[in-house]
């Protein structure tokens, strides 16, 4: 059975940024300086039609309110300290691509999921690191000691193990599921974790569906007849199997 670790790193951008600052300044990518306990209010910003908005922010920023699609004007006038930059989405690329190349340590099957994951296919390969409970915990130390943010999750479909790094593991805590156990192990996940559309996941809601388990026992029909479209139903069953 083919088996898959999804990698979700919820503060890249931040932490690709943080990464290049450190090795600029010659400093070495230990745990304690990597990711300071408190730091000050740092948030990078982003230009859209709206105009300059927050596209990422830090703990500290973000426990004064200042989220991501907030304006800047309204988080400097939140918080008149915090400390800014531009979010550079082209290196955060580069970034995760390099960080890509150096996953093959652990398998040769690695793919880009999204601008902030990686989709590793681990399929025989746990073996080589002393089974897949101390290959994803060693992974995890690894990511840990060069100041990265991450979620695991592990499971035997490429959909359900993504689902498990966005929606139930933490830091420092993966998940990972036995062959065959996707089903009950996803059921109590919120449907967004399915990754669908903001459409799709408001008009599940508005017909008292939010967790995925409370898919299972709908007729497909029934469930396509609550649509708009046809695309949109097709979506939801694809992502569901």
């Amino acid at each position: 059975m083919k088996r898959y670790l999804s990698l979700w790193f919820p503060d890249w951008p931040l932490d690709r940024l943080r990464r290049q600052r450190l090795h600029t300044a010659g400093r070495p990518m230990r745990p304690a300086s990597a990711r300071p306990v408190n730091p000050p209010p740092f948030a990078l910003t982003e230009s859209r039609q709206a105009g300059l908005v927050i596209a990422a922010a830090n703990c500290t920023a973000l426990k004064h309110g200042i989220s991501p699609g907030l304006r800047f004007t309204d988080a400097r006038a939140r918080v008149p300290e915090l400390l800014y930059d531009e979010i550079d989405r082209e290196a955060d690329a580069r970034g995760l691509r390099a960080l890509a190349g150096w996953m093959v340590r652990w398998t040769p099957l690695v793919a880009l999921d999204g601008a902030d994951g990686l989709m590793l296919e681990t399929t025989g390969c746990d073996h080589l690191h002393g089974g897949e409970a101390a290959m994803v915990g060693a992974l995890s130390q690894r990511l840990a000691r060069s100041g990265c943010a991450h979620r695991i999750g592990l499971a035997g479909t490429p959909g359900a193990a993504s689902a498990l790094a966005r929606a139930a593991a933490r830091e420092g805590v993966p998940v990972l599921l036995p062959e065959g156990a996707e089903r009950d192990g996803l059921a109590d996940l919120p449907v967004a974790a399915l990754r669908l559309s903001a459409e799709s996941v408001t008009l599940l809601r508005r017909f008292g569906l939010v967790r995925i388990g409370q898919l299972y026992g709908i007729d497909r029909k029934a469930l396509a007849r609550r649509f708009q479209s046809r695309e949109m139903s097709d979506a939801v069953c694809l992502r569901l199997d």
